[in-house]
């Protein structure tokens, strides 16, 4: 793909400058005071993050206003999309979302078209990974459970079926040879299932979770147990979903009273950015090449995303990345960018 650059000039050199105007907007360089994008692109790019509290609609507002401020010819947003990723990839299906934020296991079935996505699939592509989240298997420590095997036959709170929360704990579950018919599923937010194993309610609970002051409170009101999963576990599920880990627990020194068998490891949930993969490449590089030289924004948005950097952007990758993000991570040099030698943007 072509581009002509067009330059800011003095009124001494007024000539030149209408010349270079008229030539088609650059979607190049911005550090020497160029302008990213085209006036004729006039395209909004709405991307989907999730409840209007939480932080993946912080992100989702920094990156909008990113592309609005640097990239000329497109207004960028954040949209409330409470359905989190799976409401975000049907509303890019039906053109009203350019992308959102993301989960693996969620957007690796709509790109599929495993139900409740459409049966010929949603085509998405990988931005750039921002973090990850890891999966608490927790119980009650009086229940005499240190390991995930142990969940056999007890009550466990776990998210709606069918969300990624769900779907995680399913693949982790029967991999430490537990099925879901093994165990006495009670449906519940996170919140609640905090709530219910503080009080001896429930033996266990399984959710997705960034570090809580919920369940820093839990630690400290009750004996609890981040259950481990077993050596032939952690190789079975590598190999099954090789973004998950395992990593060592993070948390360490933050829950100080939870007991942490060995080998103290849990899987985690990448969270990362998808686009409409149908955006022309040129627009995406332009926007791609925007957030990551104004990524102090998104990093001063919150805590949660202040160590999102341009070296981990091709982390824990699930799908196809855009051709018009690569080609920036491949000028950039970015770690894991050889990987796709065959995903030229034209």
């Amino acid at each position: 793909m072509n581009h002509t650059s067009r330059f800011q000039v003095g009124a001494l050199v007024a000539g030149l400058a209408a010349a270079l105007a008229a030539l088609p907007a650059t979607a190049q360089d911005s550090g020497d005071g160029e302008q990213l994008g085209n006036p004729d692109w006039n395209r909004e790019i709405v991307l989907g993050g999730g409840s209007a509290t939480g932080n993946s609609r912080i992100l989702a507002s920094a990156l909008g206003r990113i592309i609005t401020e640097n990239v000329e010819g497109l207004r960028g947003s954040g949209a409330v999309s409470s359905g989190f990723d799976a409401e975000s990839a049907i509303r890019t299906y039906q053109g009203e979302f350019q992308g959102g934020v993301g989960t693996p296991l969620i957007i690796a079935n709509a790109v599929e078209g495993v139900d409740p996505f459409p049966e010929e699939g949603i085509d998405l592509a990988f931005w750039f990974y921002h973090n990850e989240v890891p999966l608490n298997v927790l119980a009650r420590s009086d229940t005499g459970m240190t390991t995930i095997a142990d969940l056999a036959g007890a009550t466990v709170a776990m998210a709606p079926e069918g969300t990624s929360n769900y779907l995680l704990s399913e693949i982790v579950f029967e991999a430490n040879g537990v099925s879901i018919d093994d165990i006495r599923v009670r449906t519940m937010d996170t919140s609640e299932a905090i709530n219910q194993l503080q009080n001896g309610n429930i033996d266990a609970m399984s959710y997705v979770r960034d570090y809580s002051g919920a369940i820093l409170e839990l630690t400290s009101a009750r004996d609890v147990t981040l259950l481990q999963p077993s050596e032939e576990a952690i190789a079975a599920i590598s190999d099954e979903i090789p973004w998950s880990g395992p990593v060592e627990w993070p948390f360490g020194d933050r829950y100080p009273n939870l007991e942490v068998p060995e080998p103290g490891v849990v899987f985690i949930s990448p969270e990362f950015m998808f686009l409409d993969a149908s955006l022309p490449d040129d627009v995406v590089y332009a926007m791609t090449r925007a957030v990551w030289e104004n990524i102090g924004i998104v990093n001063e948005s919150s805590s949660v995303f202040s160590e999102v950097a341009l070296e981990d952007a091709l982390r824990r990758v699930p799908i196809e990345p855009h051709p018009g993000a690569l080609r920036y991570y491949r000028e950039m040099g970015v770690e894991g960018v050889e990987d796709y030698a065959g995903s030229q943007s034209e």
